[in-house]
């Protein structure tokens, strides 16, 4: 039997540097499989490009004239919904405002891929073209602002350290993590900690947090390793970490290994959470792909933890909450926009059960 051969991806190059733009030109014509539907130098350019068109997937910058990136994924997921993915330096406003484009529909973050010489040229360029491969096949929808909801479950104020809420997010998830987090509320009056695994392109992590802390009424941190955990405060691993419930209140990282699949792991977190926090847990899986997570929240499961996915039609990809559902990992089921309120009504039970003990 013939193996079916894997269609070929179009893709626009959206980037305002000439050499930029040359270089990814080069590596997309040099891999089997990709063809350059067409470039633009500006945000404008995109999104005419894009109607114009119909790219399977487009490489974006985020800092460009007349339209930024991030301006550009706004619109275009608003009029011509296509797989996007940034292509972007980390550092300073262009990582933070990449990280935004996430939250407007972008599917995946990645860093440009440096210069000939330079020693993590080779591994930037694989993770980019697998990256483009696999997002050209996610189905995208149009996509209009969505206002978080605003938390109507009145949590007691009573504080304990008893009780941990521990999230897992990948492809979609910045955005669905926005609209959670502001649906607990603020820092002040959420009462457990929270720990989250969010898959993220090295280097992008402290935009994530900064992006988070500037549009959430709750605080956001990068974990340091037997960090004490503040209840109302969130914490995200840093680059090349998998982060962990050392003990309770008290945060574990583990620098990742060669054979680890995933680094932050959705499946470290959980089972690290179930065996030190076990019934009094809380464990929530979100829009990703792969099966990261399912494993270790089936654990934390069976060790009496309350378990949350969110639905199919809310994620951007199925995969995780999917893997979650069928192993069997997954006691509840919401939309991105009911999680936050199944989540305070777990949180005012578990809160309440310690104030017993």
């Amino acid at each position: 039997m013939n193996k079916r051969r894997a269609r070929t991806v179009r893709v626009l190059i959206v980037e305002d540097s000439r050499s930029q733009r040359e270089l990814l030109t080069r590596v997309l014509e040099a891999a089997e499989g990709f063809e350059v539907a067409g470039t633009a130098t500006n945000g404008k350019e995109a999104v005419e490009a894009t109607q114009r068109l119909r790219p399977d997937v487009i490489a974006m910058d985020i800092h460009m004239p007349i339209l930024d990136g991030y301006e550009a994924t706004r619109q275009i997921m608003q009029t011509c919904p296509t797989p996007i993915v940034m292509v972007s330096n980390s550092m300073g406003d262009e990582g933070r405002r990449s990280v935004e484009a996430l939250a407007a529909g972008a599917l995946a973050l990645l860093r440009k891929p440096g210069s000939i010489t330079h020693q993590e040229y080779e591994s930037d360029r694989t993770a980019m073209l697998k990256t483009l491969r696999v997002m050209a096949d996610v189905p995208v929808i149009t996509r209009h602002p969505v206002r978080p909801p605003r938390p109507e479950i009145s949590v007691p104020p009573a504080r304990t350290r008893q009780s941990l809420l521990a999230i897992a997010a990948s492809t979609g998830g910045p955005a669905a993590l926005q609209t959670v987090l502001t649906g607990l509320g603020t820092s002040e009056t959420f009462p457990i900690p929270i720990l989250i695994v969010q898959h993220i392109a090295r280097g992008f992590v402290e935009a994530l947090v900064d992006w988070l802390n500037a549009t959430l009424p709750i605080t956001v941190h990068i974990a340091a390793d037997r960090e004490k955990m503040q209840p109302g405060h969130v914490y995200l691993a840093p680059d090349g970490h998998h982060l962990l419930a050392a003990d309770v209140g008290l945060i574990g990282l583990r620098a990742m290994a060669e054979n680890d699949r995933y680094c932050p792991g959705a499946d470290v977190l959980f089972e690290s959470v179930a065996r030190v926090y076990g019934s009094s847990a809380i464990g929530v899986i979100m829009t990703g792909m792969g099966d990261d997570g399912a494993r270790g929240l089936l654990t934390l499961r069976a060790s009496g933890g309350y378990t949350f996915a969110q639905d199919e039609t809310s994620s951007v990809v199925y995969g995780m909450p999917q893997a979650a559902v069928a192993v069997g990992a997954v006691k509840q089921v919401e939309s991105v926009t009911n999680l936050a309120q199944a989540i305070l009504h777990q949180v005012q039970i578990k809160v309440a059960a310690a104030a017993r003990e």
